[in-house]
């Protein structure tokens, strides 16, 4: 049964003021905290190999959720990144921003805020929040870990522009500076934290997925002149410090792209140009690890270029003294890069992510999630296949999911840790 959102806040005030007297443990059986450049769970060290799965709570049949969640926990792969958002409009304008529908994992009757003439509803519906309760609920029952992203910088799900556009907003990154945008979101976070700050099926609550300046230059509101590095630290600073007075058990990450903010940098992925500073972000005081992505087809990168921005990253994590975690990485099949982009590879994708899986395991990454998780044997078939899915029938999965979780889990071997 679920607690109200004030039962919730007088028992994280009791816990609170309990752990601070020590009077019980700070750390809590089953949550998964930090320590220095590590995770740990239940005193032990928590290196993980995960995945992705945005998708859990869009298909229609719970049983699907529940044999995916299974097929995932038997490769070993026990944290999973997912949506806790799904924004839609009542009515809706031919061509009108941001353009959402027709993602990847097809229609779906689920949303969890719907939005009229500027006025939000959150959906404790069936079709709402009380279908994320199941997910949660087989999460905590199979052992899963979730990683639940609040809202999405691009227009999938509706995202923060649904929440721009409504409100009064001219530019994507309005989201950040907005009072009334920002109370907006305050309030969706506080329905969706408070309701599952008890549960340890949560890995950390992720502000986004991707936040940054700009979006897609189609389907979202424009960037802005103004919008820096510093506006979306800024942002993150707020919003982190936001969920902490929430729900002091749970992790919180940002979900940025990892990209840097390095003076006198050419690159645009280490000069800040989208808006992103990852050691200021994850230095924050309220950010409790960081978070990075790798996608050189969509970024016009090599395979050997991703390697060294996965090592600068291992860098940061020891110079920061955080955990950082490498939670999307992809690198697309051949014959998806050719119709898509117009390019070809000799490299296989076995042989990219193999290189970006050991980078990380040289590095000490606390850990990484693979985009994306894909399966068969689904009551409508396969699941959603994006030309990054690994699905774990397919011959690259013994090399890329389960030997890889074998490598990882040993870095957990022969350790113990105190509470």
């Amino acid at each position: 049964m679920l607690l109200s959102a004030k039962s919730v806040a007088a028992a994280l005030a009791l816990y609170s003021t309990c752990a601070s007297a020590g009077l019980i443990p700070k750390l809590l059986p089953g949550f998964v905290s930090t320590n220095g450049q590590k995770f740990q769970l239940n005193g032990r060290p928590y290196y993980f190999a995960g995945t992705n799965a945005y998708w859990f709570q869009f298909i229609s049949d719970i049983n699907d959720v529940s044999l995916a969640m299974d097929k995932a926990k038997a490769a070993g792969l026990e944290v999973v990144r997912t949506w806790g958002f799904n924004e839609v409009n009542v009515t809706t304008i031919p061509g009108g921003l941001p353009q959402y529908g027709g993602e990847g994992a097809g229609p779906s009757t689920i949303y969890f805020q719907s939005w009229d003439n500027g006025v939000p509803t959150i959906n404790y519906g069936d079709n709402g929040l009380k279908r994320f309760d199941k997910v949660v609920k087989l999460a905590e029952k199979k052992g899963i870990k979730l990683v639940v992203a609040l809202t999405n910088n691009w227009a999938d799900y509706g995202g923060m522009d649904v929440y721009t556009v409504n409100l009064g907003g001219r530019y994507h990154d309005d989201f950040y500076t907005n009072p009334k945008i920002k109370a907006a979101f305050k309030k969706y976070v506080k329905a969706v934290v408070t309701r599952y700050a008890l549960s340890p099926a949560i890995f950390s609550w992720q502000l986004g997925n991707e936040p940054r300046c700009g979006a897609d230059g189609t389907r979202n509101l424009p960037r802005s002149a103004n919008c820096t590095a510093a506006v979306v630290t800024a942002w993150v600073d707020e919003m982190s410090k936001y969920i902490k007075t929430l729900d002091p058990l749970h992790l919180v990450s940002s979900g940025v792209e990892g990209f840097f903010n390095r003076p006198g940098e050419a690159d645009w992925a280490y000069n800040g140009a989208d808006g992103v500073d990852f050691d200021a972000i994850t230095k924050l005081p309220h950010v409790d690890y960081g978070t990075f992505h790798c996608y050189p087809d969509w970024w016009s990168k090599t395979v050997d270029w991703t390697t060294q921005f996965i090592k600068d990253h291992a860098a940061s994590q020891k110079k920061i003294g955080k955990p950082v975690v490498m939670e999307e990485y992809g690198w697309l099949l051949e014959e998806d890069r050719e119709a898509w982009l117009g390019v070809t590879s000799n490299v296989t994708r076995v042989e990219a992510l193999t290189k970006w899986q050991n980078a990380a395991l040289e590095g000490r990454l606390a850990g990484d999630q693979y985009w994306q998780f894909g399966l068969s044997g689904l009551s409508f078939g396969k699941s959603t296949d994006d030309g990054f899915t690994i699905f774990l029938e397919d011959a690259e999965a013994k090399t890329l999911v389960y030997d890889h979780v074998k490598k990882v889990n040993k870095q957990n071997q022969g350790w113990f840790w105190p509470f």
